[in-house]
């Protein structure tokens, strides 16, 4: 069986368990996705067994009918600055600009939401896609914000862009994104193997110089963000409950929480106990 999975980014594990040949037996077949929206989408239809994507998203994702669970977090954070065109020095100036999203309700556009919320700020939010697409709209003009991490951040600070707010600074228990997989797959042995060579590749990436590691993800397309990808990346995939705590409490207080919903409930941990064999995973 194939694993089919989306991401809009390859995440640092995987390109480890890629690289150093642990994905042997384990056939993954990668796609970049466009937006949280396509990913969804193709979750629904069967066209994706797995997608990497912003924790939140359980959210709507479980509301709009797909049972999904999480079973690993590939990142410690995702590192995300706001990035803004022009002059542009704190959040204030930000007031009224078209601030590109890629979801208006879901993922880290409920981040944006929350600090100009804390802010005072206002601002028009336009739905572009996913973080590939918005830096896109920012250098074209059709954006004058945007949340943005690696490399893509890296990217828009050498087109001349600055970053008015760091995002990580302000919340510094902000999760990073999530392996998510179609819950009748949870059992299946597919998954199990891939989740081992994940973990094979977080072990490696331990053992592994910090120049090789950067020079190994700029091989693989990250550019000038791989020093910040490396530093962030994850070094267990075990969810980090405090993040998810995080990630609960700013959609509460934008009431926007769902009743009767629980992130924990959306979580399970047997998939990562089985590839490990760790009693200590998901502890």
């Amino acid at each position: 069986m194939r694993l089919r999975q989306s991401h809009f980014f390859p995440p640092v594990p995987y390109l480890l368990a890629t690289e150093l040949g642990f994905l042997r037996g384990v056939e993954v077949v990668p796609t970049r996705t466009t937006s949280s929206a396509e990913q969804l989408r193709a979750l629904l239809a069967g066209e994706q067994d797995l997608v990497v994507t912003a924790i939140d998203n359980l959210f709507e994702w479980t509301r709009e009918g797909a049972e999904l669970r999480l079973v690993a977090q590939v990142e410690a954070t995702t590192p995300l600055g706001i990035h803004a065109a022009g002059d542009t020095e704190s959040l204030a100036d930000l007031a009224g600009c078209r601030f590109a999203v890629d979801a208006p309700g879901n993922g880290f556009a409920l981040i944006a939401q929350r600090l100009f919320r804390d802010a005072g700020v206002e601002v028009d939010y336009v739905v572009v896609g996913g973080v590939r697409e918005r830096l896109d709209a920012l250098l074209d003009g059709q954006a004058d914000a945007t949340l943005l991490g690696p490399p893509f951040d890296k990217m828009a600070a050498q087109a001349g862009l600055s970053c008015v707010q760091d995002v990580n600074a302000v919340l510094p228990e902000l999760p990073g994104q999530g392996l998510v997989v179609r819950a009748e797959l949870l059992d299946s042995p597919e998954l199990e193997r891939y989740l081992g060579a994940l973990v094979a590749g977080v072990e490696a990436g331990e053992s592994m110089n910090d120049t090789h590691g950067i020079e190994l993800l700029e091989r693989c397309g990250y550019q000038a963000g791989a020093t910040s990808a490396w530093g962030t990346r994850a070094r267990t995939l075990t969810v980090d409950h405090r993040g998810l705590g995080l990630v609960t409490e700013i959609r509460r207080s934008l009431g926007l929480l769902p009743a009767g919903m629980a992130l924990e409930e959306l979580y399970d941990a047997e998939p990562l106990l089985r590839a490990t064999g760790s009693a200590t995973i998901g502890s």
